[in-house]
């Protein structure tokens, strides 16, 4: 998710507002015995080269998708992208295709 302005971008929005339908009111998971611990790792991107600024979006995210009852495995933030365009940071593509192919293993 990008983070814009120290927040979820509109993009990110979006995604967590079509798991809307999957939700009962209150905002109890409808889907427990089916979807409940499905496997989820956050990936963030910034301009910034420190990790650490927006690390309590980034715990809030975490803690968000939790609450609906996903199994976050990792969080991955992608800094310094005013710099380096992510598809050029060394060994990115490398870390992000093992950590698809263990969410799938």
């Amino acid at each position: 998710m990008p983070i814009f302005m120290g927040q979820r971008s509109a993009q990110g929005k979006i995604f967590v507002d079509r798991l809307h339908p999957l939700f009962a009111p209150r905002f109890s998971p409808s889907f427990l015995e089916q979807n409940a611990g499905k496997a989820l790792t956050l990936a963030f991107v910034q301009g910034n080269p420190n990790s650490e600024l927006f690390r309590i979006y980034i715990d809030y995210t975490r803690q968000m998708f939790q609450t609906l009852e996903f199994d976050v495995q990792e969080s991955v933030v992608v800094t310094g992208t005013r710099s380096v365009m992510a598809q050029d940071q060394d060994g990115l593509h490398a870390r992000l295709k093992a950590i698809g192919a263990s969410l799938i293993a």
